[in-house]
C-alpha cells in the first residue's frame, strides 16, 4: 500500500505505520525497512499487515542472530531493538484469538530482552505484586544514588518496550530513573495473567507500583512522577490519586472514557440488538473499528456491541478535580484536538472543565503541525516531545530553569482550535484556561 503521512486515524494503517517508524529516533527502526515492507502490505488487509510485517521481523531477527554469533553487540544489539519493535507492528492487528497473537508478543518481547542484555547499561525486568497477579515491568537507571523517578504507562494498545523507546531512554539521558509497566488491561499484564481486563480505579496498580519504588534505595521517594499515553492520559490521571506521586504527565487528557464512547456510537445506542447489527456493517468497511472491537474482546473482556459501549462508563476523572494538588502537565497535540472532538464537541468542553476546576499548578504545551509533532502522542515528533517533558520535570523536580511561556501565536492557535472543535463555549473556556494556567 502507499503510505498518506497526512492521514492519522489511530487505530487505521497509516497512523501505526508512523508510530512503529518514529522509534527510528531511539534505533528501534529504519526507514528503508518499514517502506519496503509497507509496499508488500495491502491496504485494510489485516492478514497481510501481520503476514508481511512478521516476515520482516524474522529476517531481522535472523540477522540480529548471525551478528551475535561473529561477536558485533552493537549490529546485534540494534537489530535485536528493530525486531522487536517489527514483531510488535506484526501482532498489532492479530485478533486474541490468533495464535499469531501469542506467538509474535513473545518474540517481540524475546527480542528485546536480548538487546537490553546487550546495552551498557542493561534495564532490569521485573514483576510487581498486585492482587494475587504479578505486573510486568522495566526499571531504567538514571545513574548513581537517589534519582527522580518517572513512572511510565502506555495506554489501550501500547507495551513497555515501546514505552522504553517513547520516554525510558530519554530518561535515562536526563538523569531520572523511569519504571515503565504493563497493567491490568496490557499486553504482557495479560499475557502472563489472563483475565486481568482494564479497570477505572488505576490508582490502585500505580500504588503497588509506588510501594515497590519506595522499597529501593536508588530512588527517591518525595521526587516521583508519572506519564501515561493515550488511554493511559486517563490511566495515570487516576494514578496520581496517590499522593506520593509529586507530578502527572496526561498525554493526552482522557477525562470521560464513557462519554466519549456514547458519543462516537451515539446512533446505535437504541438497543443491544441494533447496536451489534450496525457495528457487524461497519468493522466491514472500518479497520480502525474493526480492530478496536477485536482489541476490545480482550483488554475489557466484552462480547458484543453494546457492552463495548457500555463498559467504558466508570472510567471518569470528571468529578475528581479536586482532589490533585501537585503540579500537572496537559500534553495536546494539533490534529488530534480535532479527534479528540469528532464525536462531539461536549468531549472538548469536558476537558476545558475539568482544567480550569483543578487547584493544582496547571501547564500546558501544544504541538503543531509546523513542528512535525502534531499526532497522536507525538508520533513523528518524539524527540522534541521528550525534551519538552524534562524541561517541565527538571523545574519542578530538581530547581531548573522555568520552561519559555508559549509565544502569542501558540496562544492564539490554542484557543482557536478548542474554539473550532469546542464552538462557542470552547473558545471562552480556552481563554479562561489561559488566564491561570501557563501555556509552554
Amino acid at each position: 500500500m502507499k503510505v498518506d503521512f497526512a492521514k492519522k486515524t489511530v487505530g487505521g494503517f497509516n497512523f501505526e505505520f508512523v508510530r512503529g517508524l518514529s522509534l527510528q529516533a531511539a534505533g528501534a527502526a529504519e526507514y528503508g525497512e518499514c517502506m519496503e515492507t509497507m509496499l508488500r502490505v495491502k491496504n485494510n488487509d489485516f492478514n497481510s499487515w501481520v503476514t508481511e510485517w512478521a516476515a520482516t521481523a524474522d529476517r531481522v531477527a535472523a540477522f540480529a542472530d548471525r551478528e551475535e554469533r561473529l561477536g558485533n553487540r552493537v549490529g546485534a544489539r540494534d537489530a535485536f531493538q528493530r525486531a522487536s519493535n517489527y514483531y510488535r507492528m506484526a501482532v498489532f492487528y492479530a485478533a486474541h484469538t490468533d495464535i499469531r497473537h501469542t506467538q509474535f508478543w513473545q518474540r517481540s518481547r524475546d527480542c528485546f530482552h536480548r538487546a537490553i542484555a546487550l546495552m551498557d547499561t542493561p534495564l532490569e525486568s521485573l514483576n510487581i505484586a498486585f492482587e494475587g497477579a504479578r505486573l510486568p515491568a522495566y526499571f531504567a537507571s538514571g545513574g548513581g544514588g537517589r534519582r527522580p523517578t518517572l513512572i511510565a504507562l502506555g495506554g489501550f494498545d501500547s507495551t513497555m518496550e515501546e514505552l522504553y523507546y517513547w520516554i525510558g531512554a530519554a530518561a535515562r539521558g536526563h538523569g531520572w530513573n523511569c519504571l515503565m509497566f504493563e497493567g491490568p488491561g496490557q499486553w504482557g499484564a495479560l499475557k502472563t495473567n489472563p483475565g486481568l481486563t482494564f479497570r477505572p480505579d488505576y490508582e490502585k496498580p500505580v500504588g503497588a507500583v509506588v510501594d515497590y519504588l519506595c522499597t529501593r534505595s536508588d530512588v527517591d521517594p518525595d521526587q516521583l512522577a508519572i506519564i501515561g499515553y493515550s488511554m493511559g492520559g486517563y490511566l495515570a490521571t487516576r494514578g496520581a490519586l496517590d499522593q506520593r506521586i509529586g507530578a502527572c504527565i496526561p498525554n493526552s487528557l482522557v477525562v470521560d472514557c464513557g462519554a466519549a464512547a456514547r458519543a462516537g456510537m451515539k446512533g446505535l445506542l437504541k438497543s443491544a440488538g441494533f447496536t451489534d447489527a450496525a457495528l457487524k456493517l461497519i468493522m466491514k468497511v472500518n479497520a480502525p473499528v474493526r480492530w478496536g472491537f477485536q482489541h476490545s474482546e480482550w483488554t475489557l473482556g466484552v462480547r458484543n456491541a453494546h457492552e463495548w459501549v457500555q463498559v467504558y462508563q466508570p472510567y471518569s476523572v470528571k468529578d475528581l478535580a479536586d482532589r490533585y494538588r501537585k503540579p500537572m502537565l496537559f500534553l495536546f497535540s494539533e490534529d488530534d484536538i480535532h479527534d479528540a472532538a469528532a464525536p462531539s464537541a461536549d468531549i472538548i468542553v469536558d476537558m476545558l472543565d475539568f482544567m480550569l476546576a483543578l487547584k493544582c499548578d496547571r501547564c500546558i504545551h501544544l504541538f503543531t503541525r509546523a513542528e512535525g509533532a502534531s499526532s497522536h502522542c507525538q508520533m513523528g515528533g518524539l524527540s522534541y516531545a521528550q525534551a519538552v517533558i524534562f524541561d517541565w520535570l527538571n523545574h519542578v523536580f530538581c530547581a531548573g530553569p522555568a520552561p519559555e511561556l508559549a509565544r502569542s501565536a501558540t496562544r492564539d492557535l490554542f484557543v482557536d482550535l478548542f474554539g473550532k472543535y469546542g464552538k462557542s463555549l470552547g473558545e471562552s473556556k480556552a481563554k479562561e484556561l489561559l488566564n491561570v494556567a501557563r501555556l509552554l
